[in-house]
């Protein structure tokens, strides 16, 4: 690969992986000023992020850590903030002591169903100004395409 490519491509992996940091912030506020919207104080951006992604399954607290719901911040704290406040409930699994699953309350399912329907909303409004879902599908076949390659990187090196 010639010098000229090879500096564009590091460039544009570069303001790719900062328009990715900035997407994500800017998810987190649109939760967070739905949250608001609703008058919901006692759960964080990051914490409704990590209770949509945990929707109706029942996933363990290590599912939650390498699947990325915490991006930035400190995922037991978090889930113990939830549970605290009646959003998840925690249970031991009956085979290994150290394994526990988490799944949501009906606080939490409630909450979820009303999240799902706000960014339901601002999809469609989203799609109705810039049609794009199938750029977006696109964008995130190929976001997974350098998923894949930045962890086959990481593994080899290990």
């Amino acid at each position: 690969m010639n010098a000229i490519l090879c500096d564009i491509m590091k460039n544009s992996c570069l303001e790719l992986s900062v328009c990715g940091e900035k997407t994500f912030r800017l998810f987190l506020e649109i939760i967070k000023q739905e949250l608001d919207l609703l008058g919901i104080a006692d759960i964080s951006g990051v914490q409704a992020f990590i209770l949509m992604n945990i929707n109706e399954n029942v996933i363990t607290v290590g599912e939650v850590l390498s699947r990325g719901y915490y991006i930035g911040s400190n995922a037991s704290y978090n889930i113990k903030k939830m549970i605290t406040n009646k959003y998840i409930m925690q249970t031991p699994s009956d085979y290994d002591k150290r394994a526990s699953y988490l799944q949501l309350t009906k606080k939490g399912l409630d909450l979820y169903t009303k999240l799902e329907a706000a960014i339901t909303q601002h999809m469609n409004r989203f799609e109705a100004v810039s049609p794009g879902k199938s750029d977006m599908e696109r964008g995130l076949k190929f976001l997974k395409k350098i998923e894949n390659y930045w962890q086959d990187v990481l593994t080899r090196r290990t």
